[in-house]
């Protein structure tokens, strides 16, 4: 599966209204690139840009880091992620347990922990959910969510992998006092440079100036 890196996302906030809001999207990884390796028996794959899942025993598998900046004053209560559009990837898979992590400085020969049978002997696809979110803080004054995605989904008993190339994600926020310390003032020229951080590490930068924090 190999494709030019590209990632196309369109945000669509819903009303807010006096005590909820919403925050929808669709993501796009269609440009992203699945590479494939052996490891004795095992396979591993990985995507553009992706991290891997850490749960030992568990499919090592891939998971997509998302920066999402949302209304101030607002906190993220859940995230709800379903696929917009399925890919069966060809092949027959022994998906690579994850395994403890190390320190460099660990040179003892690592003892491998075998898959898990509760997952691996199981006709449940993993993960079983597709998104979560990790956290929620500030940057420069801007209000960030943090999630992980995860669009690769294995069914152990068949060995077989899915790829969600669009996934849609629902964010439910809710008013909360998240603590943030107060921008201060700021110049034009510092004002612009902190949108501008912020919209490079955001998925909906459309939003960065909306969302802007008031400055004292």
């Amino acid at each position: 599966m190999r494709s030019p890196l590209k990632a196309l996302f369109t945000i669509v906030l819903a009303a807010l209204a006096a005590r909820a809001a919403a925050l929808q999207f669709t993501l796009d990884l269609s440009g992203r690139e699945l590479r494939f390796s052996k490891s004795g028996q095992y396979d591993f794959v990985v995507l553009d840009g992706a991290v891997m899942t850490t749960e030992v025993g568990a499919p090592a598998l891939p998971a997509l880091g998302v920066n999402i900046v949302v209304p101030q004053g607002m906190r993220v209560t859940s995230v709800t992620c379903s696929q917009v559009a399925t890919e069966a990837v060809e092949g027959s898979f022994l998906i690579l347990p994850a395994q403890p992590p190390r320190p460099l400085s660990d040179t003892k020969p690592a003892t491998f922990v075998p898959p898990d049978p509760a997952v691996y002997g199981s006709a449940a696809p993993y993960p079983s959910e597709l998104g979560r979110v990790t956290g929620q803080s500030s940057m420069q004054g801007y209000n960030i969510a943090s999630l992980l995605v995860y669009p690769l989904r294995y069914s152990p008993e068949q060995r077989t992998l899915e790829f969600f190339p669009r996934l849609a994600l629902d964010l439910a926020l809710e008013p909360a006092e998240l603590g943030y310390l107060p921008i201060g003032k700021r110049s034009e020229e510092r004002r612009k440079a902190a949108e501008d951080d912020v919209r490079s590490v955001v998925v909906n930068p459309v939003d960065v100036s909306r969302f802007a924090p008031s400055s004292n």
